[in-house]
């Protein structure tokens, strides 16, 4: 299956891209991709942890399933005030 990854903020800074295209097996779930990101993009590895993912308004927890053509917002931890 094949995803978007829109990374924003300083990790699109750190990955030097805005957009990454990524293959996952078939009802792969989100903590599958946070693991394959930090896998081939080590410079997201101390985020590993507080990352938050999106897929249009919905928040993505680790368990959610991905399907194919999912574009998948990735934010750095933030907060607010």
């Amino acid at each position: 299956m094949r995803l978007t990854i829109r990374p924003f903020a300083q990790l699109q800074e750190r990955l030097g891209t805005k957009v990454l295209e990524l293959e996952l097996p078939p009802g792969a779930t989100v903590a599958v991709l946070l693991e394959l990101l930090v896998a081939e993009h080590p410079v997201l590895a101390p985020f590993r942890e507080s990352l938050l993912l999106a897929r249009g308004t919905e928040m993505l927890e680790p368990g959610n399933a991905l399907v194919n053509n999912d574009v998948v917002a990735l934010y750095p931890p933030f907060s607010g005030g």
